[in-house]
């Protein structure tokens, strides 16, 4: 039994001993590739032949006995999604072989070697090639300031992310910010030449000294970082091994979000990714999800809403990053519900590998949540009149209920 309605993006399917038949609800395009993916007898094919609108793309777990999946606030294999929201992707006709589910599957588990990353790659560009025709990304090219607080030792991990970057097909540049945490105060540590040679010319901004990273954030002014489209701030011990440029900045062009990241694996099996479950890298094929937090490690944030950041970075204590993290997804939240944006933060599952080298917790006193909840805490406020008036100019412009601050002020989502 088939049940169809134009209807928002949930999803529940039901199969196997515990359910006597198989119904889904859920928005027209997304019915050809659920009704393979929850197994529907084969439709003729005027059955299946919807408009290209958008929906929550759906993977059931591999398991033959699973009776239940929900999009929305969800459940995958190995992880558990804490969102309300739907997770967007174009791969409505896409039929996800067992080997590619297998291979999926083998990266999120923390699995590394050259093979594995070149099959990797392959099934990536022939993912975009599929996405580039079923919804067409806008075509321009990106300027990203990368901004890295990192320790020396880091440097050759930050050489072989920069030359992988560079090799994107669209042409984006990137340049740096270079925050050298563990140097004596205003003494730039000397560059190995061949590093000298291939960073320097695109490094914007270079800092020496101890410091957190919301004490470095305070460094990019908003008129320093206005010729940008994105801030990328990673940490220093993530290499991008399976990460492709070109696949992350597709879902940037399509979704627009305000602020995403990659998705995390480990090191290797069994080592940490993330903390946080709703930014891992899983055994599900949904390429990107929208999700109400963006982990700390990797963010990638656009440039209109910095202002406001930077405003809040000078209104907290800088050894506490949460605070000032929670903001920003505090801002995409709220211009979700004025109805400015449709996809606030977004994580894309073009994985990072976390070496979890905790280089900067080794040489400074920065506050991490668990060891200091109510300090942090005390920094967790509603957006201020300042900050409003910066969102108010940020957004008003193409968001007729953004134009007024009051919209924004003291709002906390």
């Amino acid at each position: 039994r088939i049940k169809m309605n134009l209807m928002p993006c949930f999803a529940i399917f039901g199969s196997g001993s515990r359910r006597s038949s198989i119904s889904l609800t859920l928005p027209r395009a997304a019915f050809a590739a659920a009704a393979v993916l929850a197994g529907l007898p084969r439709l003729d094919a005027s059955a299946t032949s919807f408009a290209r609108d958008d929906y929550c793309p759906v993977s059931a777990p591999d398991e033959p006995d699973t009776s239940l999946l929900q999009i929305g606030r969800f459940s995958t294999v190995g992880a558990e999604r804490d969102t309300d929201f739907c997770a967007p992707s174009p791969e409505e006709t896409f039929n996800i072989t067992a080997e590619v589910r297998r291979l999926i599957g083998t990266v999120a588990d923390g699995n590394w070697s050259k093979p594995i990353e070149t099959a990797w790659a392959d099934y990536q560009d022939k993912t975009l090639l599929r996405f580039q025709a079923v919804r067409p990304a806008p075509t321009r090219r990106l300027r990203i300031l990368v901004v890295v607080s990192l320790g020396q030792s880091a440097l050759p991990m930050l050489v072989y992310n920069f030359k992988k970057w560079s090799k994107n097909k669209a042409g984006d540049t990137f340049n740096f910010v270079l925050l050298h945490f563990d140097a004596e105060e205003g003494k730039l540590p000397t560059l190995p030449a061949d590093v000298r040679e291939l960073l320097m010319p695109h490094v914007a901004l270079r800092h020496a000294g101890p410091g957190c990273k919301v004490d470095f954030w305070k460094r990019l002014a908003p008129d320093f970082v206005a010729g940008y489209d994105y801030l990328w701030l990673p940490d220093d011990d993530l290499r991008m091994d399976f990460f492709d440029w070109d696949f992350y900045r597709y879902h940037l062009l399509a979704y627009n979000p305000l602020v995403s990241q990659p998705s995390v694996v480990g090191w290797a099996p069994k080592r940490r990714s993330s903390d946080w479950n709703f930014v891992r890298a899983t055994h599900s094929s949904n390429t990107s999800w929208v999700t109400r937090k963006i982990e700390a490690m990797t963010p990638v944030i656009s440039t209109k809403i910095w202002p406001a950041i930077f405003s809040r970075a000078w209104s907290v204590n800088a050894s506490c990053v949460h605070a000032t993290q929670d903001f920003m997804f505090n801002i995409g939240n709220v211009a979700k519900v004025l109805g400015c944006v449709e996809t606030p933060l977004l994580v894309v599952n073009t994985p990072v590998r976390h070496g979890d080298c905790m280089n900067m917790d080794k040489t400074s006193s920065c506050v991490r949540w668990r060891h200091g909840k109510e300090w942090c805490r005390k920094d967790c406020f509603g957006i201020s009149e300042k900050e409003a008036d910066l969102l108010a100019q940020a957004f008003g412009g193409e968001c007729a209920a953004a134009k007024d601050p009051k919209a924004w002020k003291g709002k906390c989502v």
